[in-house]
């Protein structure tokens, strides 16, 4: 499969654009009001016949709203603005003031809008509708994983902690990787149910494919801020 490694983030002149099913580069431009050719341009190796769900392809960053923070994000299965607001502790007015002419009532998965706030040098953001966590570097999409939550008598707790310590090899449920968080008990970790992964099955926890957990770990330190929402 051809991707692009975004752990240096997009080539210059892009922003990162995630994947999703039924997505063609053909539509891809049309929904940005671009060609196929620029799209090209700033993907260099990308096959438009072999995309696949959850691959990472840069936008060129003119054909987005003009961003003062360089704070992006990318919209979430299930997001509203005013989830994403309370996400980040902001005013729906003030979302639709950093985005001309969004339309609230018609946002798309991947879709990408400003934060006007100051990004964080390193953040992870856990959409639990989606059931996906994303891995932002300076206010720009690194990385979205899937991920399995917490199940509806012990459910994944909402709001914003940091990653407080980590463990290499903690064996059992936990997988290969722990990340425990200010949240007493809870953490993002590996798992040895694998078929669990995209599901609300665990004790509160948010577990990943064990390769996932591993790329994350690698990538984050303690005092990583990370945000949980619905």
């Amino acid at each position: 499969m051809n991707h692009i490694n975004y752990f240096g983030g997009c080539p210059q002149g892009g922003i990162p654009y995630e994947i999703q099913s039924g997505d063609t580069l053909y539509g891809i431009a049309r929904k940005f009001n671009i060609t196929v050719s620029e799209i090209y341009a700033v993907n260099p190796g990308v096959i438009a016949e072999n995309l696949y769900i959850g691959q990472l392809i840069c936008i060129p960053r003119q054909s987005q709203t003009v961003c003062p923070t360089s704070n992006y994000y990318v919209i979430q299965s299930g997001d509203t603005l005013s989830s994403v607001a309370k996400a980040f502790n902001i005013s729906v007015n003030e979302l639709i003031t950093a985005n001309p002419g969004i339309v609230p009532e018609n946002l798309t998965v991947g879709q990408i809008i400003c934060l006007p706030i100051a990004p964080l040098p390193v953040l992870i953001s856990i959409s639990l509708t989606a059931k996906r966590l994303s891995f932002y570097r300076q206010g720009k999409l690194v990385k979205s994983y899937p991920i399995a939550i917490g199940k509806l008598a012990t459910p994944s707790p909402v709001g914003t902690y940091k990653i407080v310590n980590k463990q290499v090899n903690p064996g059992g449920p936990f997988g290969t990787r722990w990340m425990g968080l200010s949240k007493p008990g809870y953490g993002i970790h590996g798992t040895n149910n694998p078929a669990s992964i995209g599901t609300a099955v665990s004790n509160g926890c948010i577990r990943m494919y064990n390769k996932d957990v591993n790329e994350l770990f690698s990538q984050v330190s303690i005092g990583t801020t990370v945000i949980m929402y619905k």
